[in-house]
């Protein structure tokens, strides 16, 4: 039996999303127990909540304290072949540096047998990207602009004196254009659309001059279908809004009917060695 471990969600939610991607080639198994102990990201720090989910929405998991760590045991049915679990921790604490992470050890039993165990770190949120507004379903319309509103929040004790907001439009494969039929559009599809909108975003900086165009770079590189924004310096515990607008160009097909929007927030803290990413929820418009 094989069990890997990927971290899953978007660093705008303050909770942390774990996927367990199952390969069992044994026999199907009842009423596996799934033991998960998070440890603490720092002495004192408040216990963390988690949830599971493997067969509907999330529920809850009752976690016991420990020392060091807290410990928290579902049950799931385990099926031959390949399966799909996920974990929600909320750690109701943010992060004071980049790179401050939680561990957090999977090990599933039948009876007192081990099945398998995992373990891995889990990165607490350092830059947020929240949506505002529009709130989904949206809708562009060709002949007007359509504003999307976010809140860039640093949590961390560090300052980022570069910061930026990248984002990028991808083609979404629906059966309907209706903007409230979102079911049917919760994957994004993979032709950008980006290059074919016209986009501005609003500098509202010590002498900025309002609403400014911003465009993909035509160097054939894979960030020719990603538009970059710069935001600056991002002070320690700080937020700051962010407003973006878009409208259909000529060079829109006229068979795309609906669009994904993600937007990410990124920089590199004061004597960190890697980057921060927060990614922001899609967002999904129905072309009008």
């Amino acid at each position: 039996m094989r069990l890997s471990v990927s971290t899953t969600g978007t660093s705008g939610d303050p909770r942390l999303g774990m996927a367990l991607d199952l390969s069992n080639q044994g026999r199907a198994r009842n009423d596996v127990a799934v033991r998960v102990r998070i440890g603490l990201g720092h002495p004192g720090d408040p216990r963390p909540g988690l949830e599971s989910r493997f067969d509907g929405g999330y529920k809850k998991v009752e976690l016991i304290p420990g020392d060091k760590t807290s410990t928290g045991t579902f049950r799931m049915n385990l099926p031959r072949g390949s399966s799909l679990a996920f974990l929600r921790i909320t750690p109701h604490v943010e992060s004071r540096v980049e790179g401050d992470e939680l561990p957090v050890d999977i090990t599933m039993t039948d009876g007192s047998r081990t099945l398998v165990s995992s373990h891995k770190t889990v990165r607490l949120t350092t830059l947020a990207l929240t949506t505002d507004s529009p709130k989904e379903p949206g809708v562009l319309r060709e002949d007007r602009w359509t504003e999307v509103a976010y809140t860039v929040t640093n949590r961390s004790r560090s300052a980022y004196p570069n910061a930026q907001v990248q984002a990028e439009f991808t083609a979404c494969p629906a059966d309907s254009d209706d903007p409230a039929d979102t079911g049917s559009c919760l994957v994004p599809g993979s032709r950008s659309v980006t290059p074919a909108l016209r986009a501005q975003w609003f500098d509202d900086s010590s002498g900025g001059s309002g609403w400014k165009d911003v465009t993909a770079p035509d160097d054939g590189s894979t960030f020719a279908e990603t538009l970059t924004v710069p935001l600056g310096a991002l002070p320690a515990d700080s937020t700051r809004k962010f407003r973006f607008r878009f409208e259909g160009g000529d060079g829109l097909d006229r068979d795309v009917r609906r669009l994904t929007f993600t937007a990410r927030v990124n920089g590199k803290a004061v004597g960190a060695s890697e980057r921060s990413l927060g990614t922001a929820t899609p967002l999904t418009f129905s072309i009008r």
